[in-house]
This record gives C-alpha cells, sequence and structure tokens, in this order.
C-alpha cells in the first residue's frame, strides 16, 4: 500500500485504497465536526480541513482513474450531475487495467 498523501496526482491506486481513503477522510471530517460543534475557532480549522479534503479527493479520483488507464481528465464528470453517480460506481466497482500502463505499475 502506498503512503497516504493527498497531494500527488502521479501514479495508480486499486479500488480497495480508493475506498479506504474514503473511510479515513469521512472519519476525520466526522470527528472535527464533532469535537468542534459550533465553536467558531474551530472554523478555521475547518475550512482547511475542507480545502485539503477537496484536492485530496480530486487527487485519489484521478489516480483511480489512471488505474483504469483513463487520464485523469476523466475526473471532471464529478461536477456533472447525474454522471458524478456513474463516476462514482465506476471508481469504486471496476477493476484496474492488468498489468503495466501508461500511468504506472499495477497496484494490488
Amino acid at each position: 500500500m502506498e503512503e497516504f498523501n493527498p497531494f500527488r496526482f502521479d501514479g495508480r491506486i486499486g479500488r480497495l485504497q480508493y475506498f479506504g481513503y474514503g473511510i479515513i477522510w469521512a472519519l476525520v471530517i466526522f470527528l472535527v465536526t464533532v469535537l468542534a460543534g459550533g465553536s467558531r475557532g474551530a472554523l478555521g480549522l475547518y475550512i482547511v480541513l475542507m480545502l485539503v479534503f477537496f484536492v485530496g479527493t480530486v487527487s485519489y479520483g484521478v489516480r483511480r482513474l489512471h488505474d483504469l488507464g483513463r487520464t485523469g481528465w476523466w475526473y471532471l464528470l464529478a461536477f456533472v450531475p447525474y454522471a458524478n453517480v456513474v463516476l462514482g460506481v465506476v471508481l469504486l466497482l471496476v477493476p484496474g487495467s492488468q498489468g503495466p500502463n501508461a500511468y504506472g505499475a499495477r497496484v494490488r
């Protein structure tokens, strides 16, 4: 399993890693939201966390598309209504390409 780096856009990640990163992010955001409650002081932390979450989500989506042998530009479908649901299902369920592709070696 490769290192947890939300600021990398090169390489590939598999379905399990993609799902695992999503779970990690959901737990972190949930914990920050619960712990911050309605505190004004935590608003800055929450905004920074959401920006990192956005960049990380795009990064993981692009790397997952690389695993499928597609360019990262396909991730723009995530911002199109209804197409984002299809893209999400594809990223979670479709296995990556066998062997190395233009984006690197296959991950497990």
